[in-house]
């Protein structure tokens, strides 16, 4: 995991002690992540709430009242003062942290997502994977939005062209298939510079998505084959099956960042592992706006 902090950390160069509020139930290796973060000068971290830690942590606690929706609120205001850039929030994933999501989501044009961010085996590349978490079944407006998500993120991590392969079971377009319409539609919105400074090529199978001589068998012809930055999955079954198989079989280790909403909320994904802490505040942070 050493290897995948250094990778994206050397791209908080200026961020410094940026405010961070801590939500959710004790977390004991959320703890060591936001110590670690703290002692590197990343973070000026504020549990809201109350967690079990010694005082010479040197981490401030925030007496709140109520339950947890009581908390996120007190969070939301301090964030909307400007007295919050950031928030981390710990447990799982379920409907209340998703319906958070959704408040803090910036608009109607907007769509959360997750990225999901890993060191590959073959060229030791950061690759990112989308949207592994959020959207179950993304249409063209979701998709548009996880594609400029995505690539955002991409480019601060020192992509300056994102390649992105929009994934379909097949590479040819068939009206029976859903993934392989949004893929082409999505495609021609890139060719006319709709998704920003990205090359984006669709529908691409797996095959051809990972290998040029594939792809031209098969009569394309793209930058993208091969050199694939971003994998836009068609839906959360396949994104979700498909991290957990390159984290699991691969022994990949994974790490991620929720993008879309007003601001960065840093939550670790269920099939991530109690080490992406760190990566993932350093990816929250990447995409923060300091606090004044």
């Amino acid at each position: 995991m050493s290897n995948l902090v250094n990778a994206v950390s050397k791209y908080l160069s200026g961020k410094k002690y940026i405010p961070v509020g801590i939500l959710g139930p004790y977390d004991s290796s959320a703890l060591d992540a936001i110590v670690k973060a703290k002692e590197a000068g990343w973070i000026r971290p504020v549990i809201i709430g109350s967690w079990p830690i010694e005082p010479d942590r040197g981490i401030k606690q925030l007496a709140v009242e109520g339950d947890l929706r009581a908390l996120r609120d007190k969070a939301l205001s301090m964030l909307e003062a400007g007295t919050l850039a950031a928030l981390l929030h710990t447990g799982p994933v379920d409907e209340g942290v998703l319906s958070f999501i959704d408040t803090l989501q910036g608009g109607n044009n907007t769509a959360a997502s997750y990225v999901t961010l890993f060191l590959s085996l073959k060229e030791n590349r950061l690759t990112l994977f989308t949207d592994t978490l959020v959207n179950r079944t993304p249409g063209l407006k979701e998709k548009h939005c996880i594609v400029l998500n995505a690539s955002m993120l991409a480019q601060k991590l020192g992509i300056q062209r994102p390649t992105v392969a929009a994934l379909a079971p097949i590479e040819i377009v068939n009206p029976a298939i859903p993934s392989t319409i949004k893929a082409a539609a999505l495609a021609k919105m890139c060719e006319r510079g709709q998704l920003g400074d990205v090359i984006l090529e669709g529908p691409l199978a797996m095959d051809n998505a990972e290998s040029s001589d594939a792809a031209m068998h098969k009569g394309i012809s793209s930058p993208v084959p091969g050199n694939v930055d971003i994998y836009l999955f068609p839906d959360l079954e396949s994104a979700m099956l498909t991290t957990q198989f390159v984290s699991i079989a691969g022994g990949i280790m994974t790490a991620g960042c929720l993008l879309g909403t007003r601001w960065p909320l840093i939550i670790r994904a269920p099939f991530e592992p109690d080490g992406a802490w760190l990566p993932n505040i350093a990816l929250g942070l990447l995409v923060a706006v300091e606090a004044t």
